[in-house]
């Protein structure tokens, strides 16, 4: 798992509402954190749950 969320190689576009981004941002700064490793942890959570981790 440590790999998975270390080794940062793939660059991606997303494309996302601008309210929406902007809620996310600022989520993400009030539990100091940001958008990507919050993305990660989504992700993460997503594979463990259809079994893929």
């Amino acid at each position: 798992m440590h790999k998975l969320t270390k080794n940062k190689d793939k660059r991606v576009t997303m494309m996302f509402n601008n309210d929406l981004w902007e809620m996310f941002k600022n989520a993400c700064e009030q539990e100091n954190s940001k958008p990507t490793p919050e993305f990660e942890k989504f992700m993460l959570k997503f594979l463990a749950n259809k079994g893929l981790l």
